[in-house]
């Protein structure tokens, strides 16, 4: 299931396919910076949400592909509204994974977009081979796992593993899950510029 797209996310899309390659940044930074503000959870903003695993992924991957997935890993849900102010977040899957694939194809690599899409099935599938795993994810994420389809079938994760990429959508799964940190000291968005300007097709 999709859920159509805010006003906002129409317009910032409709100005991105216009400008230079650094104009596109700022604006998609000016995107994340308005619209990062709501509340992922009750720890952290969707922006603050956003920092964290990329700090993560630039910390522990030193791949730069992941860090720029990381920062925009949950943008999907800034275009659907989906966040924790709202009292139905979490009650249905709007497939934020999906929305947000669809619209960072347009202007990156599929290195980038792939682990965005797949950070969702990333999760069922490490929750299907790892009771641990499970175990240590917050309230939210299990229900989530949950309204997302919950544990799969053999069948099911052996395919998810099988597909290209999946180890980046494991590790962006990973970092995601512990990016719920309040009032931890993270590098602000415009540290990543150059990163995603490198990135951008």
């Amino acid at each position: 299931m999709t859920t159509a797209l805010a006003d906002h996310a129409m317009e910032w899309m409709k100005s991105m396919q216009a400008g230079s390659r650094e104009e596109r940044v700022d604006l998609l930074f000016a995107y994340l910076n308005t619209h990062g503000q709501s509340s992922y959870d009750p720890s952290v903003t969707q922006l603050e949400h956003a920092l964290q695993t990329a700090h993560l992924a630039h910390q522990e991957s030193q791949q730069p592909h992941l860090v720029v997935a990381s920062l925009l890993h949950d943008i999907g849900h800034l275009m659907i509204d989906e966040h924790d102010e709202r009292g139905d977040f979490l009650d249905q899957d709007c497939a934020h994974e999906a929305v947000a694939a669809r619209a960072l194809s347009v202007f990156f690599p599929t290195q980038v977009v792939a682990p965005v899409q797949r950070h969702v099935s990333a999760k069922r599938l490490l929750c299907s081979l790892d009771e641990t795993y499970y175990a240590g994810l917050s309230d939210a994420s299990k229900r989530s796992f949950a309204v997302q389809g919950g544990e799969l079938s053999r069948s099911e994760a052996m395919h998810l593993l099988a597909l290209e990429g999946m180890d980046d959508a494991m590790a962006l799964r990973r970092w995601d899950d512990r990016a719920k940190v309040h009032g931890v000291e993270v590098p602000e968005l415009d540290a990543y510029k150059q990163v995603v300007l490198d990135h951008l097709l």
